[in-house]
Order: structure tokens, then C-alpha cells, then sequence
């Protein structure tokens, strides 16, 4: 199935979001679209009206709750970031074109390289290469973000971090479960597997000392129907 639009988050005075940009240009077609959070648009009308979209290339923190944490961020302080990055890709339309393959949750690819970059530059969002090479233009702007200290990069770069988490036993989820990591400095993912199931809002982490990220478990129905204690009012 196709991403649920998320529930609207409770926002604290002047972190509203802005009514989101009517267009994107998707293979060369005006097309009205939503921004759901920062690397994933929903189209709302001709060829490809319902389908979800994620970019291709980057990850954006997570904005259905505060769910990060590392480098003494509090969680949210990571969630505003994740907003921001909501705010950025709904200031303007973006040229964007459909690729092959699936981008997860029943999404499908796009490539929208300036907003990609844009996201990169402001710290907002990193490199994510799945099944292939990270690009090497955004590397090489994420690392100058990192030295800058833009947006997540402010408070350190830690090696590792986990951009989402699976527990056995989780609906959908076929074979051994996984937690995918992604290399800061590369821009590189890899799965770390497991066999065990994760208790809702357990923190997950990888990594020790000042180098620890960690990442709240929620399972994805939950994220925005039914949703438990560690995000509600958040």
C-alpha cells in the first residue's frame, strides 16, 4: 500500500509549516504535488495522481516524531530539523523525473537533483546510495556541510547512522529482520541483521561513546494512527 498521509504534528509556536509548493515537473509534466515530509512528495492530479514518491540519493530525518538521537541533540531538536527540511522542498517546485525500482513503503524513485542538493547543502539531509554508488557531487557538498557544521552536522559527525529499524515478527516484513545504517562519510548503506523483535519506542543504537546514534523503534502502523507515548504531542 501506498504511504498514509501523516496525522499533523502539534508544533510549537513558529515551527509551522508552510502550505507546500503546487508543482513538481515530473518527466517534464506539471503536476500538483504534496510534500509529506522531506525526501517523499505524493502527486495529486494527471498521469500519477496517489502515487508516493521518494528521492533518490538522500534520507531526510524522520518527521513523524522525535525518533533520533546522537552527538547531544535532544530528539527534538532532530525533529525540528526533520521539519525544516519539510519546510525547504515545499518552498519551491522541483524538476524531478520517475526512475526504475521502488523506494520502499510503496513508494516509487524519482530523481530531483537540485532539490537533493539543496537538502545536502542546508545539513538537512544525507547521502543515502542504496543498490549503488553515492553520488559523488553530493558527497563531496555533504562533507563540506559536515566541516560547516550545517543543520545535523552541528553538534558532530558520528560514523554510523540508523535511518530505520525492522523487528521480527513485524507485519511485512519477509525473511531475517534488519536495521539499515548509513556511512557519513561515504554516503554508503549497509543492513545490519538480526533475529530479534523490538518492543515499541525501544531505542536502538550503534556505535559507542561519542560516536552513538540511535533510532527509536515504531512500527509503521503506528506512526500515524494509534500512535504511542514516546510521539504523541510531539
Amino acid at each position: 500500500p501506498l504511504l498514509p498521509p501523516p496525522a499533523a504534528p502539534a508544533t510549537a509556536p513558529g515551527d509551522e509549516l508552510p502550505p507546500p509548493a503546487n508543482r513538481v515537473v515530473l518527466d517534464g509534466v506539471p503536476t500538483a504535488a504534496r510534500w509529506t515530509d522531506g525526501d517523499t512528495f505524493r502527486a495529486r492530479d494527471g498521469a500519477w495522481s496517489g502515487r508516493a514518491f521518494r528521492l533518490e540519493g538522500v534520507n531526510t530525518l524522520e518527521s513523524y516524531g522525535p525518533v533520533h538521537r546522537w552527538g547531544g541533540w535532544r530528539p527534538g531538536e532532530l525533529l525540528r530539523l526533520a521539519r525544516e527540511a519539510t519546510r525547504l522542498v515545499r518552498s519551491r517546485a522541483w524538476s524531478c523525473r520517475r526512475l526504475p525500482g521502488g523506494g520502499g513503503y510503496g513508494r516509487e524513485l524519482a530523481a530531483c537533483p537540485d532539490a537533493a542538493r539543496a537538502l545536502v547543502d542546508a545539513g538537512l539531509a544525507m547521502v543515502f546510495a542504496v543498490g549503488g554508488p553515492p553520488d559523488a557531487v553530493l558527497v563531496a557538498a555533504q562533507r563540506e556541510a559536515q566541516a560547516r557544521g550545517a543543520g545535523m552536522w552541528a553538534r558532530g559527525v558520528p560514523p554510523l547512522l540508523p535511518t530505520s529499524l525492522h523487528s521480527a515478527g513485524e507485519p511485512g516484513l519477509s525473511g531475517e529482520p534488519y536495521d539499515r545504517l548509513v556511512d557519513t562519510r561515504s554516503g554508503r548503506t549497509r543492513l545490519r541483521r538480526h533475529r530479534g523483535a523490538y518492543a515499541t519506542c525501544e531505542e536502538v543504537c550503534v556505535g559507542s561513546g561519542p560516536e552513538t546514534a540511535c533510532m527509536t523503534y515504531v512500527p509503521f502502523e503506528r506512526r500515524y494512527r494509534g500512535r504511542p507515548g514516546c510521539l504523541a504531542g510531539r
